[in-house]
């Protein structure tokens, strides 16, 4: 199995040359080209998820918005459709995870996450989430990924974890997913299998210069084997598809 995380940057006036009609078409290049079974997409807003419907083929996008206006973003799913899709929803990171635009007081926006029981064509079943976790408070970002691991707790399918998570390899909230502190579900990141990964950014910030931070992760429970993992640096002339790279990994579960 090939998974990604791909945060798509949302379309905005003030990034003028990078604006999601600059790039979209690169955006399709990287998900035609790395055939991945499952993508966990973030920052996705109507009119990107209109344009990705009308031109990819092969995948079923799942995913609510995370309110109720036509510029709230989504974090989608893009399924292979050679998966079988036995469940889904979208939560909130909030104590009313079923409360549209609902959020924690101390976090600027609301936050989400989707989530699926996805069937693969010899049976075998993977819980899958997508997130993307606060980009200003780490009091935020924690309880966030708290509400995450309450709902995946007590799971007894294998879990693929993925986002934007807005923190370091070093920071607290990895750290702390890593060691167990949080939960006692075991997830582990599959930089892990290459940890030369963590010393390269996977948010440029369109400046195509190699420098930023190290902030969206893959973490996968433990039936899960990791085979390889590498951040995609897909360019064409030094245009990028987003400020964020993607990462990617080849999995098998056991």
């Amino acid at each position: 199995m090939r998974v990604m995380t791909f945060n798509l940057r949302r379309d905005v006036p003030i990034d003028f040359n990078d604006r999601w009609n600059t790039r979209r078409s690169l955006i399709y290049n990287v998900i035609n080209e790395y055939k991945c079974d499952i993508i966990g997409a973030q920052e996705i807003k109507d009119n990107m998820l209109n344009d990705i419907k009308e031109n990819i083929e092969g995948y079923n996008i799942i995913g609510a918005p995370r309110g109720k206006k036509v510029s709230s973003e989504r974090n989608s799913l893009l399924i292979s459709r050679n998966y079988l899709i036995e469940d889904y929803k979208t939560f909130w990171l909030s104590e009313t995870p079923d409360k549209i635009g609902s959020r924690v007081w101390y976090s600027y926006l609301p936050r989400i996450c989707t989530t699926a029981i996805l069937q693969m064509d010899n049976g075998r079943r993977v819980r899958v989430c997508n997130t993307h976790l606060d980009n200003l408070l780490p009091k935020a970002r924690m309880y966030g990924l708290k509400k995450i691991l309450e709902f995946i707790e007590n799971e007894k399918l294998p879990v693929i974890l993925m986002g934007d998570f807005n923190d370091r390899p070093n920071s607290k909230l990895i750290k702390s997913l890593k060691e167990g502190k949080i939960s006692s579900k075991k997830l582990l990141p599959v930089q892990d299998v290459n940890m030369g990964l963590y010393n390269e950014s996977t948010i440029g910030n369109f400046k195509r210069s190699g420098k930023g931070l190290h902030i969206d992760y893959i973490f996968v429970s433990e039936e899960i084997d990791v085979v390889n993992a590498e951040i995609i640096k897909y360019n064409v002339n030094g245009k990028y598809p987003s400020d964020h790279y993607p990462l990617m990994a080849d999995i098998v579960i056991n």
